[in-house]
């Protein structure tokens, strides 16, 4: 029984990955005290493409909201992982 326990416990902390998705920030934008990155879609939806005036990027890129001090600390060409 002692010898199956710390077998049970590697299974679990293994069980308990959380899926990770890395992209290189492209563009930072405050708009009306929001925060955003802007990434080169992976994959191409409707619902999330964007057209961004004057900021050179087309419907190519996704946003992802962040907080202010997210924000802050990540600047454009900065490899930015979040959970999905």
């Amino acid at each position: 029984m002692k010898s199956l326990l710390p077998i049970l416990a590697v299974l679990m902390f293994l069980s308990c990955n959380k899926d990770e998705e890395c992209n290189t920030i492209r563009n930072k934008e405050e708009a009306r005290g929001n925060f955003y990155f802007y990434f080169r879609a992976r994959y191409y939806s409707n619902s999330q493409a964007n057209s961004i005036t004057g900021s050179g990027l087309n419907n190519e890129y996704v946003s992802g909201k962040v907080s202010e001090a997210v924000y802050n600390d990540y600047e454009i060409g900065d490899e930015y992982c979040f959970d999905i």
